[in-house]
C-alpha cells in the first residue's frame, strides 16, 4: 500500500513535531533550543526527552529513542508507517488516502473487514433507532439512564432476533470471507449464520477511532448475559478497551484513567462528564492493556464492585499496572452499587467523592484483609496480613513509595518496622530471575559516547554545513564507525545540493539505528558553536597529529635500544610532541 511522496510531505509540513509531541506530553517545556519532558518510552524522573523544532526531530538521551514525526506518532501508538500518516493527515487536514489498486491482496481484505465493521456499525444502530422490536433495548437504556446523545456517540445498536446482517453485508458487496473474517457471522452446519441475535450492542472501537468489534447484552433471560465478537486480526479482548477513542482527549490531558468494569458503568461516567473512563471487556487487566494506557497516562484509579471478586480483581490489576511503573489508586463504589447506579442515583459530586477517596494499593490491599478478621489480631494473623501486603510493596518499583508503605503497614499492624524490612528482603527476587516489564521501562544502559573530538567536530559540521566541503576534514579523520557514518551521509547530502533545511532528514535517512541516535543528539545539543571553521580546523589538526605521533613512537622509540632512527623522523616526532603539550596546556 503507497501514499504519494508528496502527499507524505505535506503532511509533514503542516504537521510541527512540538504540538503533536504536545498532544501526548502536555507538559513539554520550552529549554534553550529544544523542549524537553520526561520520556514516555521509558521511566525516568530527570527529563531527557527532546523535541527540537528547528530540525522537526525527538531524541531522547536516556533510551535513545528518536525520529521525526512520523516516528513519534508509530512509537507512541503502535502504530505502521501509512496509520500514523493518515493519522497526522486527519490532525492536518490533509485527505491521505492511498489508492485501492496498489493494495496487496491481504491489505485489500484488511481494508474489507474494517469496512464491514463500519457497514454492521450502522445497520445495527439503525435498527436499534428504527425497529419496533428493538423496542426492549431502548427500553434499557432509558431504565439505566442512557441519554440519547450518549447513545448517539457511542453507536449504539441493536441485533433483530431474525438475523440477516450477512445477508445485507453481501448486498453491499461484502462477501462471505470478510463477514466471517470481521467476526461478524460464524459459519455453522455449513451456513453462515450472525454473530449477534436480539441483542443490544456496543460497537467497540480502537484508539483510531475503528470499529472492531462488538459487545452484545441478551435482552431478558440466556447465557451468556454478553456476548463479545470473537477474536480477529482487528480484535482482541486483552488488547482493547472499551471507550479508548471517546476517552483519548481528556487521557492525554489529564494523564490520568478511571478503569471501570462495564460498558454501562463507562458511558455513564462519560455522561456525567468523567470522559477518562475506559472498560476491559470482561477480562483482568493485561500487559498489554498497560502497554496500551502507558502511551496516554502516568496513573490510573481503578473503581470495581465492592464484592469479594470485584476487590481480588481490583487488586490484580492494580499490580500489573504498578509494575509498569503507573501511580495507582483503588476506589470503591459504597453500598453495593454500581458506578453507573451512582451516578443516576446519587450525581456527579457522590461519584467525585468515591474517587477522591480512592486510596494507594498497599492500603487497599491492607483494608481489605483486616476487615476479614473480628477483635484484635494474633501475630500469625498479623504474619499473614504483612506477608501478602509484602508482596504487593514488593513489586513497587519505587524505593521511597515502598518505605512509606512499609512505615504505615508497621503502624497498622503495631509491629517492628525493621522486621517488615527485613521480611521484603528476605523475600526478593532472585537476581537472575529479572521481571519482565513492558514499555515504558528502567532507563537502558546508554550506548558508548562518541570520542570528544569527534563529537566536536560533528557538532560544528552539522551547525555550519558548508564547512564540511572546504576540505578541512575526511572521512578517515573519525575513528568512531558511527561518527564516520553521519559525516558520510552529510557530504552525500550536501554533494545532492541539498537545501540546510533538507539535510536532516537525508542525513538520518539510511542511517543505522546507532549513527542515527548519534546523529539525533547531535541536532539537539543544545550549545552554541561560535567559530565552526575554526574550531573544526583545530580540533581535527590536533586529532592528525595524535595520529602521526602514535605512528612515529614505535619507529623513534623503538631504535633507543641503540638503532639507528631518521633524524628527520626524530625531529618530527620532537614537534609533534611539543606541539600537542603546548595544546593540552592552552
Amino acid at each position: 500500500m503507497r501514499i504519494a511522496e508528496g502527499v507524505i510531505e505535506q503532511v509533514r509540513d503542516r504537521s510541527d513535531i512540538v504540538e503533536v509531541v504536545r498532544d501526548y506530553i502536555p507538559n513539554l517545556k520550552v529549554a534553550g533550543r529544544n523542549h524537553k519532558a520526561c520520556c514516555p518510552f521509558h521511566q525516568e524522573r530527570t527529563p531527557s526527552f527532546n523535541v527540537n523544532p528547528e530540525k522537526q526531530i525527538y531524541h531522547c538521551f536516556g533510551c535513545g529513542a528518536g525520529g521525526d514525526v512520523f516516528s513519534f506518532v508509530m512509537k507512541i501508538e503502535g502504530l505502521a508507517f501509512l496509520e500514523a500518516v493518515q493519522k497526522l493527515g486527519e490532525r492536518a487536514g490533509v485527505k491521505v488516502a492511498p489508492e485501492e489498486r496498489e493494495l496487496s491482496p491481504s491489505d485489500r481484505l484488511r481494508l474489507a473487514v474494517k469496512r464491514a465493521n463500519e457497514a454492521a456499525r450502522e445497520k445495527y444502530r439503525d435498527a436499534l433507532k428504527r425497529l419496533p422490536e428493538a423496542e426492549p433495548a431502548r427500553a434499557v437504556l432509558a431504565k439505566r439512564g442512557v441519554s440519547p446523545e450518549m447513545a448517539e456517540a457511542f453507536g449504539l445498536g441493536y441485533a433483530p432476533r431474525g438475523g440477516g446482517l450477512a445477508a445485507s453485508l453481501a448486498k453491499l458487496g461484502f462477501g462471505e470471507e470478510v463477514v466471517l473474517r470481521a467476526g461478524l457471522a460464524v459459519r455453522r452446519e455449513d451456513r453462515v449464520r450472525d454473530m449477534f441475535w436480539g441483542r443490544l450492542l456496543f460497537p467497540i472501537r480502537n484508539g483510531k477511532g475503528e470499529t472492531v468489534g462488538f459487545g452484545g447484552r441478551i435482552l431478558g433471560e440466556g447465557e451468556p448475559k454478553y456476548l463479545n465478537t470473537a477474536e480477529t486480526e482487528l480484535f482482541s479482548k486483552g488488547k482493547t478497551l472499551y471507550a479508548l477513542h471517546e476517552a483519548l482527549a481528556a487521557l492525554r490531558k489529564e494523564r490520568r484513567a478511571i478503569v471501570l468494569e462495564g460498558y454501562m458503568d463507562v458511558i455513564a461516567a462519560h455522561q456525567f462528564g468523567f470522559t477518562n473512563a475506559v472498560a476491559p471487556l470482561g477480562t483482568a487487566l493485561t500487559e498489554d492493556h498497560a502497554a496500551v494506557l502507558k502511551r496516554w497516562v502516568d496513573g490510573v484509579t481503578i473503581v470495581f464492585d465492592p464484592d469479594a471478586a470485584g476487590s481480588t480483581a481490583a487488586v490484580k490489576g492494580a499490580e500489573l499496572l504498578l509494575e509498569k511503573g503507573f501511580s495507582v489508586s483503588v476506589a470503591t463504589v459504597p453500598d453495593g452499587l454500581d458506578p453507573d447506579e451512582l451516578l443516576h442515583q446519587r450525581g456527579v459530586e457522590a461519584f467525585r467523592g468515591v474517587l477522591d477517596a480512592a486510596v494507594d494499593l498497599a492500603e487497599f490491599k491492607t483494608r481489605t484483609l483486616l476487615s476479614k478478621f473480628k477483635g484484635p489480631l494474633s501475630a500469625e494473623e498479623k504474619a499473614k496480613v504483612a506477608g501478602l501486603v509484602l508482596e504487593t510493596i514488593r513489586k513497587c518499583p519505587d524505593d521511597v513509595v515502598k518505605g512509606e508503605w512499609l512505615r504505615r503497614l508497621a503502624q497498622l499492624l503495631a509491629v517492628n518496622e525493621q522486621s517488615l524490612y527485613s521480611q521484603l528482603s528476605r523475600g526478593a527476587e532472585p537476581a537472575h530471575e529479572p521481571r519482565r516489564r513492558l514499555s515504558p521501562s528502567p532507563s537502558p544502559a546508554p550506548s558508548a559516547p562518541l570520542p570528544t573530538d569527534e563529537r566536536e567536530v560533528l557538532l560544528a559540521l552539522l551547525r555550519a554545513p558548508a564547512v564540511a566541503t572546504a576540505g578541512l576534514v575526511a572521512e578517515g579523520d573519525f575513528s568512531d564507525p558511527r561518527a564516520r557514518a553521519v559525516f558520510a551521509r552529510l557530504t552525500e547530502a550536501l554533494g545532492e545540493g541539498r537545501s540546510k533545511e533538507a539535510l536532516t532528514g537525508r542525513i538520518l535517512e539510511g542511517l543505522d539505528d546507532a549513527a542515527a541516535a548519534v546523529a539525533r543528539e547531535l541536532f539537539c545539543d543544545g550549545r552554541e558553536v561560535r567559530d565552526a571553521e575554526s574550531l573544526v580546523n583545530e580540533v581535527v589538526g590536533r586529532g592528525r597529529k595524535a595520529r602521526r605521533l602514535r605512528e612515529l613512537e614505535p619507529l623513534v622509540l623503538g631504535a633507543a635500544g641503540g638503532g639507528e632512527v631518521d633524524p628527520g623522523l626524530k625531529d618530527e616526532y620532537r614537534k609533534l610532541l611539543a606541539d600537542l603539550k603546548g595544546a593540552k596546556r592552552g
